[in-house]
């Protein structure tokens, strides 16, 4: 609507104005958002003692490299009704360690951590119960302190994962 003594619209009718408003009111909302999000889905501090765990780094290479030089090898499932089932490659000659823990790291959420022992059932099977929470990508650690064995599966859409050395020989 134009006024008529000036011939000019009302600056509510005109769209850069409205442009000029929105574009820092988004700005404004999208902070908001964004500062809600950070408070809600804390996901914990850095390592505080950083040189230590860089140090400790050498300890797992160490791990991950002889559990190359045994070649083994292993296949994890997770059942519906909670068990956890891991099975050695059959060509493996001999499994160390009397206690073997298996980790599950979630990659982003480590509130949402598991750990637990497995108990041999045979030679080759080891089994044990978890209720894991959560979906997401998680990272699979089979360990004693002697070797190790990772990898990586993305719950719920998978059920099954193969374990690993982190060894790439020289």
């Amino acid at each position: 609507m134009q006024t008529p003594q000036t011939g000019q619209k009302n600056w509510k009718q005109e769209p850069l104005v409205w442009l000029l408003i929105a574009i820092p009111l988004s700005a404004v909302i999208m902070g908001i958002v964004m500062l809600t999000l950070a408070i809600q889905s804390y996901s914990g501090l850095v390592v505080d003692d950083y040189y230590r765990k860089g140090k400790q780094i050498n300890r797992v290479l160490a791990r991950d490299r002889f559990a190359y030089e045994l070649g083994l090898a292993a296949g994890i499932t997770l059942r519906d009704d909670g068990t956890v089932e891991v099975r050695f490659d059959p060509g493996v000659q001999y499994i160390p360690g009397g206690e073997i823990e298996l980790a599950l790291v979630h990659a982003t959420r480590p509130g949402l951590d598991r750990s637990l022992r497995l108990e041999k059932v045979d030679t080759y099977l080891l089994a044990g119960s978890l209720d894991l929470q959560g979906e997401g990508r998680w990272n699979l650690f089979l360990q004693t302190p002697d070797w190790r064995l990772t990898g990586s599966l993305r719950y719920p859409q998978q059920s099954a994962a193969e374990l690993l050395p982190n060894y790439v020989p020289e």
